[in-house]
């Protein structure tokens, strides 16, 4: 599996938040060697879940003013 941040090698990781009230606070995942990037199935979910509710940008869109020293 490869890194979406930095394309490095992912592993295959038991991750665990001890601040979890859940009865079970372990859950699989992957971490990247390299940059550290944690994914696992929450992470996941969540980014779809945040993907979703977004609306497409068109060529139509206003954008934002671009910030220039004066």
């Amino acid at each position: 599996m490869t890194c979406e941040r930095c394309h490095g090698l992912m592993v295959s990781e038991q991750i665990c938040d001890l601040q979890e009230t859940n009865s079970d606070p372990c859950t699989n995942g992957y971490r990247c060697l390299l940059c550290g990037n944690v994914v696992d199935t929450t992470i996941l979910a969540n980014r779809r879940r945040s993907s979703e509710s977004v609306e497409p940008r068109t060529a139509s869109s206003p954008r934002l003013p671009r910030l220039v020293a004066a």
